[in-house]
């Protein structure tokens, strides 16, 4: 009877070690998770602060990008056509990205076609943009 008692503690007390053994792995092996999601929350941050940051770049060098194009088209252009056959001359105003050839479109909206026997001299104006909508 006293076998039984005894094994009977002996079986408490092993369950009680294995247990306080246990806890204390997973309280270590807590910590170590605990100190990876940290780690793993620091790392998202770097992330995400460097996504946005790339993200960011690459919209203000499009729209410098952009900026550009659109200001190098609307440089305006006094264009001269005469006619080789006459002598008479035109002057149209028009912006350089409507320049296409033979064929322009003036500033107030007019699409001008060449003939073979006309020719074009081409000239970029810094003047004020509102002189150019009157003709």
């Amino acid at each position: 009877m006293i076998t039984k008692i005894l094994f009977t503690l002996f079986i408490i007390i092993a369950a009680m070690l294995f247990m306080r053994h246990k806890n204390g792995q997973g309280r270590r092996l807590q910590h170590e998770r605990e100190a990876q999601q940290a780690q793993q929350v620091d790392n998202r941050k770097t992330a995400m602060f460097v996504a946005i940051a790339f993200v960011s770049l690459t919209l203000a060098v499009s729209a410098g990008l952009y900026y550009s194009h659109w200001k190098e088209a609307h440089r305006i252009f006094s264009i001269r056509i005469i006619n080789s056959h006459t002598g008479s001359e035109q002057s149209y105003h028009v912006y350089q990205g409507d320049i296409n050839g033979r064929r322009f479109r003036t500033i107030d909206g007019r699409l001008i076609n060449l003939a073979d026997s006309e020719r074009m001299e081409v000239q970029e104006r810094t003047i004020d943009s509102n002189e150019y909508r009157s003709e």
